[in-house]
């Protein structure tokens, strides 16, 4: 898929098969679930797979039915766990490249965006779910047409809703 950056796959695919084992085609559908947009081909996976199983990655187990699964390997785990390190790097530089932007082109929302990035770069798993909901929030506000006063003050009020909902979840969090 364009604007997939080629070697995520692998990435993606060690870090479903950390969480368990999995087909090919629940690798798929897994990654389709997740992102909302992005089903790998068959193309593209089966030939990955293979070569993630010569690299020692992953192997293929047999399961008490007779059907097959992949599952991570102890290698795969610490090519993972290289990779997160790596994903650290990746933020870092996304985020310097994020201030330089909105400093060039003097947009400076961008900035804050960038500073988010230190917080997201350490990841959450409750994330997984959260994020993408976060995103769809982002895309619905950036689609709508210029408001009028009413209708701004009607998106605020859902806004600012959503802010105290979520400081009651975070401060009942805290008493426990």
């Amino acid at each position: 898929m364009r604007g997939i950056r080629r070697g995520h796959l692998k990435f993606y695919i060690l870090r479903l098969l950390s969480e368990g084992r999995s087909t090919g085609y629940g690798l798929m559908k897994a990654i389709e679930q997740e992102t909302g947009f992005w089903k790998p081909s068959a193309g593209s996976l089966y030939p990955l797979l293979a070569s993630m199983h010569d690299a020692g990655w992953i192997v293929e187990a047999k399961e008490p039915d007779g059907s097959s699964r992949w599952a991570i390997t102890d290698a795969g785990r610490e090519t993972y766990e290289q990779a997160t390190e790596s994903k650290r790097e990746l933020f870092d530089s996304m985020r310097r490249s994020l201030v330089v932007f909105s400093k060039v082109f003097d947009a400076a929302p961008l900035e804050s965006v960038a500073e988010r990035l230190i917080s997201w770069q350490e990841g959450r798993s409750d994330f997984r779910i959260l994020g993408p909901l976060f995103m769809d929030l982002h895309d619905a506000l950036w689609a709508l047409p210029s408001l009028s006063a009413e209708q701004e003050a009607q998106a605020r009020n859902v806004l600012e809703k959503a802010i105290v909902d979520l400081t009651r979840i975070r401060t009942s969090s805290a008493a426990d």
